[in-house]
């Protein structure tokens, strides 16, 4: 569980810390990019850990979701704070939350399946 946590939150730092901030195009026109997209996708792989955490230790099965998520949304609640305070808020920032809202169900079902896949395998042990 904390090896999910872990993870996950290096994936957050490396999106944060890579990416390129405000940069001038051309004109008046300027490209914002407060979070490496490619880091930031990486998240979504994040059900590995999570199945497997969750197989391991079928009753911390939610506390492995709960791990892998905190960071996930930890990010864009940055990318918000960074965007309004950069001044380049225009409310359609709101939506960064759409891939830690996704990754949520995704992460749940694969706890699921790894607990369930987990106590079977127990269960065959103690027979």
């Amino acid at each position: 569980m904390l090896g999910v946590f872990l993870i996950s939150t290096v994936l957050v730092v490396l999106a944060l810390l890579t990416a390129t901030g405000v940069t001038h195009v051309s004109g008046s026109s300027y490209k914002t990019e407060f979070a490496h997209p490619l880091w930031w996708q990486a998240g979504f792989f994040l059900f590995v850990p999570v199945f497997l955490s969750s197989y391991l230790y079928p009753k911390r099965a939610a506390a492995s979701v709960v791990a892998a998520l905190v960071p996930q949304f930890v990010l864009p609640t940055v990318v918000v704070y960074r965007y309004v305070h950069g001044g380049w808020g225009d409310g359609l920032e709101i939506f960064s939350y759409v891939p830690p809202i996704l990754m949520t169900p995704q992460f749940a079902a694969m706890a699921a399946f790894g607990a369930w896949l987990g106590r079977r395998r127990l269960r065959t042990q103690d027979a």
